[in-house]
């Protein structure tokens, strides 16, 4: 359902980006109908993605007062998002401007550990995650059919998390030994910045669809507090990609 879910917003999101720029009287765009790049030499690559980030990071929540920690295995992630990139020289070579957006979604459990490896607190949370990037790329394309890029830049991460389960409050870690403090049926936020890299592969199609894959490297910090506690991320995400070649004139 989450992979359902993703593909969903990405699409919503794909098409309300495309009815704004179509909106604009001074640019306007066309699917290419041939196996090769558009003669104006000038033309931009739009695509959906969807992908996995695989940790092994933990969340850590650290009690203000007595500054003990309890640790959770963070789970896997899906995303999804959109990504543009914008050439700037063309032909075999290309050099450019990217920007996109990625979401993510998934209910899960935090089981939580504290220091003296007793104090086990199982929660139900919901995470939402959103990221807005922009950077450079640069790419080569040696045929019209085929293409390798790399992007690189600053990110700008926003994530909310929540707890609903009252089961867990007898089972705190302060009953088992350790004095942490979680809270329980409420919800954090955080925003961060940090970066991100990528690389991928495209083959397109006579029409100009692509398909293809690459991973992403992604590095920042979200603090939900007694939430689900501080997480860093400094992974890869694995994607695959669905996209289309449209000419500018």
């Amino acid at each position: 359902m989450n992979v359902k879910f993703i593909v969903k917003v990405s699409i919503i999101l794909l098409s309300i980006g495309s009815m704004h720029v179509l909106a604009n009287d001074r640019i306007k765009y066309q699917e290419i109908s041939s196996a090769e790049k558009p003669a104006s030499d000038d033309w931009i690559y739009l695509q959906v993605m969807l992908g996995n980030l695989e940790t092994d990071n933990q969340a850590v929540i650290t009690d203000p007062d007595s500054g003990e920690k309890a640790y959770s295995d963070f789970p896997s992630l899906p995303f999804g998002g959109i990504q543009a990139q914008i050439p700037v020289t063309h032909q075999w070579y290309e050099f450019g401007y990217e920007t996109g957006a990625y979401i993510a979604w998934k209910n899960d459990s935090f089981a939580f550990v504290a220091n003296n490896n007793q104090a086990v607190l199982a929660l139900k949370n919901e995470l939402f995650m959103l990221e807005i990037h922009g950077g450079v790329f640069a790419a080569l394309a040696p045929t019209s059919r085929f293409r390798m890029y790399v992007g690189a830049g600053p990110v700008f991460a926003y994530g909310h998390a929540s707890n609903n389960d009252d089961e867990g409050a007898a089972n705190l870690p302060a009953n088992n030994g350790a004095n942490i403090h979680i809270d329980l049926n409420k919800s954090e936020n955080d925003v961060a910045f940090g970066y991100y890299g990528r690389a991928g592969i495209e083959y397109f199609t006579r029409t100009g669809f692509s398909f293809g894959a690459g991973v992403r490297h992604i590095n920042y910090e979200l603090d939900f507090g007694q939430v689900a506690g501080e997480i860093e991320f400094d992974d890869n995400l694995y994607f695959i990609t669905l996209g289309q070649r449209f000419k500018v004139y």
